[in-house]
């Protein structure tokens, strides 16, 4: 809408564009008069394309000096749409008050390590995964664990497989 605005007063469309409070037009600097001048010329489809092109940029080309080889760019932005399965707060809080905010794999406490700030942080885990059940009772004192995060995330380390407690054990090395 502000690019259209911005544009307005060079089209006969009716549209005044942005005015400043007085109710004067608001002049086009040169920059944009040259951008209009480029662009009046194409197509819409080419203006659609080179739009969907900012959106969705191609990725940069390798770098070419070899000292900056491992050079990449990220930060980028993506719109992703995704399904989230809904968690229950009060089963949270059921299995805290349970099981304590000590990692049931490895016995790390967030509290012990990093004093006051890790106070009462702990995640709480499906033992078996809502993914794979979909909408179901829980049980916070058998459905649910409470695991570190570096424990949370091995369980959940294999695609389509998630380790036990007791599996996971097995690999802590002490």
């Amino acid at each position: 809408m502000n690019t259209r605005d911005t544009f307005d007063i060079l089209f006969p469309n009716g549209r005044k564009g942005w005015k400043y409070r007085d109710g004067r037009q608001r002049p086009m600097g040169k920059k944009l008069k040259d951008v209009h001048e480029v662009w009046k010329k194409r197509s819409d489809g080419e203006l659609e394309a080179f739009v969907l092109s900012l959106l969705n940029p191609s990725p940069m080309p390798a770098p070419t000096d070899p000292a900056s080889q491992n050079v990449r760019t990220e930060g980028g932005k993506r719109v992703l749409i995704s399904v989230r399965h809904e968690r229950n707060p009060t089963l949270r809080k059921n299995a805290l008050a349970r099981h304590g905010y000590s990692c049931m794999a490895c016995g790390f406490n967030y509290k012990e390590f990093y004093g006051e700030i890790g106070k009462g942080f702990i995640e709480v885990h499906h033992v078996v995964p809502l993914a794979s059940v979909g909408r179901t009772e829980t049980n916070p004192e058998t459905d649910l664990v409470v695991l570190c995060a570096n424990c949370h995330r091995m369980v959940h380390r294999r695609k389509g497989t998630c380790l036990s407690i007791q599996e996971i054990k097995k690999y802590i090395r002490r």
